[in-house]
C-alpha cells in the first residue's frame, strides 16, 4: 500500500495517457467504421452511436484521471520555496470561488505573500524611489489594517459555532 501511495502521481499519469490514447483510438476506429457503413450500407445509427458513446465514456474517464493527477500533484507540490505573488493569489482565489473543490488544495493561500514579504517589497520600492515616504506610510498602515482584519476574522471563525454542525439546544434540553 505504501508503494501505491508514494507512486500515485506516476500511476495517474499512466492512466491518463492510456485512457487518452484509448479515447483517440476508439474515435478513429469509429470514424473508419462510420465511413465503411456509409459506403457498404448498414445501420449508421448503431455504428456511429456505439462508437460515439464509447468515445464519450473514455473521454470522461480521461478527464477524471487528469483531474486526479492535477489534484495529487498540487497537494504534493511544496511551494514554500516560491515567492508569494498577490496577482497569482487573487487569480487562484477567483478559481477557488468558481470551482469549490479547488478550495481543499489551498493553492491561493500558498501563493499569497506573507505580511513580511509584502513589507519588504514596500521597503524595496521606497528605497528604489518608486514610493514617497507618505505613500510608504499609507501602504504600511493599510497592510497593518489588513493584518488586524484577518486576525479578527480568524478569531471570529474559530469562536463562532457552525450552526450546521452544532446540535440544536432545544433538542439537547429535551433529552
Amino acid at each position: 500500500m505504501d508503494w501505491l501511495a508514494a507512486n500515485r502521481h506516476c500511476l495517474l499519469f499512466a492512466a491518463t495517457v492510456l485512457a487518452g490514447l484509448s479515447t483517440a483510438g476508439v474515435a478513429v476506429v469509429g470514424v473508419i467504421a462510420t465511413i465503411s457503413v456509409l459506403v457498404t450500407g448498414g445501420s449508421l445509427v448503431l455504428t456511429a452511436g456505439g462508437f460515439l458513446l464509447g468515445t464519450l465514456l473514455l473521454g470522461g474517464l480521461t478527464l477524471v484521471f487528469a483531474a486526479a493527477l492535477v489534484s495529487t500533484l498540487a497537494s504534493r507540490l511544496s511551494l514554500s520555496s516560491l515567492p508569494g505573488s498577490e496577482r497569482v493569489a487573487n487569480v487562484l482565489h477567483g478559481l477557488e470561488t468558481a470551482v469549490p473543490p479547488l478550495r481543499r488544495l489551498g493553492l491561493a493561500d500558498r501563493f499569497e505573500p506573507s505580511v513580511e514579504e509584502r513589507r519588504t517589497a514596500l521597503t524595496e520600492r521606497y528605497v528604489a524611489g518608486e514610493l514617497s515616504e507618505r505613500e510608504l506610510e499609507a501602504e504600511l498602515d493599510r497592510l497593518l489594517d489588513e493584518k488586524r482584519e484577518r486576525q479578527a476574522t480568524d478569531v471570529a471563525t474559530v469562536s463562532e459555532p457552525d450552526p450546521a454542525t452544532e446540535p440544536d439546544r432545544q433538542t439537547e434540553r429535551e433529552r
